[in-house]
């Protein structure tokens, strides 16, 4: 009589664990599923906050150009234009004015003119032209001519440039490019420099190299004025940069932009 009772209570005991692990599976999965949704929106949610911060980036970098290149279209148009009229005044004050005077007045006309070329060289650089109308590789050969000119630097500029980037990309580069070159003639006191462009259909690279007193470990992390200008413009290009210091001195940075 025991027999049958006992086997209830076995089968009883047998479904309630089978019961007790079924529910337990049912929570885990559960709990992975919803870890798992919590995961995914805190993922999109920090997508979406970078995104919005590029906009931003992007956003701050396209005013600071406009702003740049209203400033450079007043100095060529309206402060060039004023300063080269004065002088043609002046000049044909000298063919009329007496002989002494003509000393002073020759003076008063090359320091004119010094002054008229040093806006020209702030025009260009506020808004540079040869970027519009002839693209990055000369625009950036034409600056190395011009520093190469100015200093006793030894310039070694490479390109190979078939698959262009779009304009817009072109003048971050190029904004890039001058601040590298700034670092490398005032605060790295480089006398030799090296640059290497090249672009790819689905690949984008500069590699800029020094013999200067390069960067230190402090200084990347600390990111000066110059780094962070650098850093933000490729950031927005959504690309990548890497300083490093070669054992025979100097200074390595790299960017690379995927090309989408």
């Amino acid at each position: 009589m025991d027999g049958p009772g006992v086997t209830a209570d076995i089968n009883a005991v047998i479904i309630g664990m089978v019961g007790m692990f079924f529910l337990t599976i049912v929570i885990i999965v559960f709990v992975v599923i919803y870890q798992r949704k919590l995961i995914a929106q805190e993922r999109k949610h920090k997508k979406a906050e970078e995104e919005h911060q590029l906009e931003l980036l992007q956003a701050t970098l396209e005013s600071q150009e406009n702003e740049r290149d209203r400033i450079g279209r007043e100095l060529h148009d309206g402060v060039g234009v004023l300063l080269t009229t004065a002088r043609m005044y002046l000049r044909h004050n000298i063919e009329e004015e007496a002989e002494q005077n003509n000393g002073i007045n020759k003076q008063v006309d090359a320091m004119l003119g010094e002054t008229i070329e040093s806006v020209r060289r702030v025009s260009a650089d506020l808004r540079p032209v040869v970027l519009e109308t002839l693209g990055l590789a000369e625009a950036i050969g034409e600056l190395v001519r011009h520093i190469g000119k100015a200093s006793s630097v030894d310039i070694q500029f490479e390109h190979s440039y078939d698959y262009p980037l779009s304009q817009k990309h072109e003048l971050s580069v190029y904004r890039v490019v001058q601040e590298l070159l700034t670092n490398g003639l005032r605060h790295a006191e480089a006398s030799a420099i090296n640059m290497d462009l090249n672009a790819q259909p689905h690949l984008f690279s500069l590699t800029y190299s020094d013999n200067g007193k390069g960067i230190s470990s402090s200084d990347i992390v600390k990111k000066g004025l110059g780094l962070k200008n650098m850093e933000s413009r490729v950031n927005a290009l959504k690309g990548k940069l890497k300083i490093t210091n070669p054992e025979e001195g100097g200074v390595m940075i790299h960017i690379q932009i995927d090309r989408q």
